[in-house]
């Protein structure tokens, strides 16, 4: 990997998963959360985060 910083908005979550190194979780344009990729897949540490990648959001 080269030393680069792109930015990729997108509400495709295996996308997302799969093309990111770290991830930020917003929501009416204000940052939730902000983690490693994995963590905010699999360990997120806000509940709203949870519930989006669960599919219990909305």
């Amino acid at each position: 990997k080269k030393d680069y910083t792109i930015i990729i908005v997108t509400h495709n979550m295996q996308q997302a998963a799969r093309l990111s190194d770290y991830t930020v979780f917003f929501n009416m344009g204000e940052a939730i959360e902000y983690n490693k990729t994995r963590k905010v897949f699999t360990r997120p540490k806000v509940q709203m985060t949870d519930d989006y990648v669960s599919g219990n959001f909305g």
